[in-house]
């Protein structure tokens, strides 16, 4: 089973649902919003936390969040940033078979 992490109102989301439905792929939906440490903890350890980011969404710019602050966070000051703003992250983040998709790399899983 896949594990498939977004706001459902996200277009970037109803696309990636359409897109795995077309494809058969069976998914379990989590709201992004809703985001644990120990669920991030996993997803950082597998890829760049800075893969996550999306520095041109709403809620990135809302808290200032963009390419030049990114480079002089630390990890650790950068994780609290997101864990406390998870809006701010990339969707869809999938789980699969033990590897971290972010985007559009979902449609790797043809």
């Amino acid at each position: 089973m896949l594990n498939f992490y977004g706001i459902k109102n996200c277009n970037s989301v109803k696309k990636s649902q359409e897109f795995l439905k077309n494809e058969k792929i069976e998914f379990e939906f989590f709201d992004i919003k809703k985001l644990d440490e120990k669920t991030f903890d996993f997803w950082i350890g597998q890829r760049n936390i800075i893969d996550f980011v999306n520095t041109a969404g709403i809620t990135a710019k809302k808290i200032g969040l963009n390419k030049e602050k990114l480079t002089y966070l630390s990890k650790d000051e950068l994780k609290q940033v997101i864990l406390n703003n998870p809006s701010c992250i990339k969707r869809p983040v999938i789980e699969f078979q033990g590897k971290i998709y972010i985007g559009k790399e979902y449609e790797s899983l043809k």
